[in-house]
């Protein structure tokens, strides 16, 4: 293109832009927000900076060539934008059924804005859990967020919860968290105004009200709940990293556990839940989950001449695949609540994913428990109420009894110097089941504690927190008790 042909389209830009203004002037439309053209700006550089596009820029101002733009040319802003960097941020936990559009739609802004405020590469990546940066609503003033259509007002009762608030409205705690700017969750009082959120998440197809998978991102070699309501009772089915999830019935809710293997990849993965209904209309969800790195440490044993033939892979195979068959046990009805008690006295010699090496050999296994240090002959207790569904000696494990406490929670507790309860066994929480030893695959008295979910070993310690809240704990979520 020659240079006089383009000083004549500027020329007639130049001329196009005022045309514009007045004829927005004369319909009475409100103003919109005009550029002026920097130097070093391209349309494309632009549109980040104003969370639109540069085709929708273009459009809005004729602009034939999106490459021919110069500096001091006036460009009309489709849809009255506001320059990003002018927006205070905050951030916003994605739910499932979340889409950048409804995000959007809730916090007054445009997936346009989104987009460029996350840098994000594709608008359709968003997964459950993930944190983004969403525009603080301008008016703090939570009626005119009401009259916005973001949302409606609830009113902080004496007896409330955040998670009666939420249980109540049907909405996850945590988008009551992020919609509100709560720093924390216990930090509501009588007579507070909390924005219940409109179209806030995307809608999920029915039966399906309510998905919460909790806690996210979700690390190496812990456990992870998924909580779901449905508007009719359904029978509900799990599948994450190729297993199932198994789902229980409690209080209207259904709950589903699963363990995230240490050697998971961080990485995305995805949770699809299928619903049965009594019409027998099956229904799918699916959304994204994300496994971060669990950092674990490196320890070396050095083992007596005597045990070096536990080492035996043999050995070690046949103990491996009888514990296997035990662990995938699921029993429906759920004997536990959390946090679990303390299995024993003692300080902590050994943690949970710990890579391990025996004597000069290579790191080739990983610690499956929790390793507590104490006297022969201290007695060990059952952390929570279940059934005792095996009560031997082992050759690698030395003495050991497994528990079953349901709803796929297994415990189990490895070189016990006595046995002291039987299979078949029902015991209570604080019970005694046996003795801290020094049998099997040991260098010294200890008792080795050990979790199973779904199958799989995880990190016993997460299951002693207060402040998570577990399944266990859904009654007093509910209630405020």
């Amino acid at each position: 293109m020659s240079r006089r042909i383009v000083i004549w389209l500027a020329a007639l830009l130049l001329i196009a832009a005022p045309a514009i203004l007045v004829q927005a002037q004369e319909s009475e439309l409100p103003s919109p927000t005009v550029h002026i053209v920097q130097r070093g700006e391209t349309l494309f550089s632009i549109a980040q900076k104003y969370g639109t596009t540069a085709d929708a820029i273009a459009h809005a101002n004729g602009i034939t060539d999106p490459r021919q733009i110069y500096v001091g040319q006036q460009l009309v802003i489709p849809d009255g934008g506001e320059a990003v960097g002018t927006q205070e941020l905050v951030p916003y936990v994605v739910q499932a059924g979340d889409t950048v559009t409804s995000i959007a739609r809730r916090y007054g802004s445009t997936w346009q804005t989104l987009v460029h405020a996350n840098h994000m590469l594709s608008p359709s990546t968003l997964y459950t859990g993930q944190v983004i940066q969403v525009p603080r609503p301008l008016s703090d003033d939570h009626v005119a967020l009401t009259r916005a259509g973001i949302g409606s007002i609830y009113v902080v009762r004496p007896d409330d919860t955040l998670y009666r608030v939420a249980l109540r409205e049907n909405i996850s705690p945590w988008t009551l968290v992020g919609t509100n700017q709560l720093t924390s969750a216990a930090l509501l009082y009588p007579g507070q105004e909390l924005v219940i959120p409109g179209e806030g998440s995307g809608p999920l197809p029915a039966p399906f009200a309510f998905v919460e998978v909790q806690p996210l991102p979700v690390s190496q070699g812990s456990t992870m709940v998924v909580s779901v309501r449905t508007t009719e009772p359904v029978t509900l089915e799990g599948k994450l990293f190729d297993q199932d999830v198994h789902f229980a019935e409690e209080k209207g809710s259904y709950y589903g556990l699963a363990g995230v293997h240490v050697f998971t990849e961080p990485g995305l993965y995805k949770l699809t839940l299928t619903a049965l209904d009594g019409k027998g209309q099956s229904t799918t969800l699916t959304t994204e989950i994300v496994v971060e790195e669990g950092h674990f440490g490196y320890e070396r044993i050095d083992l007596p001449p005597d045990r070096t033939e536990l080492l035996d892979p043999e050995i070690i195979a046949v103990e491996r695949d009888r514990l296997d068959a035990i662990s995938h046990i699921y029993t429906p009805e759920r004997h536990w609540t959390t946090p679990f008690q303390r299995p024993c006295v003692g300080t902590i010699s050994a943690y949970f994913g710990t890579n391990r090496a025996y004597n000069a050999g290579p790191y080739t296994s990983y610690h499956t428990g929790v390793d507590f240090r104490a006297p022969a002959g201290t007695p060990v207790h059952a952390p929570a109420a279940g059934t005792v569904v095996m009560a031997e000696q082992l050759t690698v494990r030395g003495n050991t009894v497994f528990i079953d406490h349901g709803w796929d929670v297994l415990t189990g507790y490895w070189h016990l110097s006595s046995i002291e309860v039987e299979v078949g066994q029902y015991v209570e929480a604080g019970e005694t089941i046996g003795r801290v030893g020094n049998t099997g695959l040991s260098t010294g008295a200890h008792l080795h504690w050990e979790v199973w979910v779904g199958g799989i070993s995880v990190n016993g310690l997460q299951w002693l927190e207060e402040s998570f809240p577990w399944p266990g704990n859904a009654e007093s979520l509910a209630t405020g008790g």
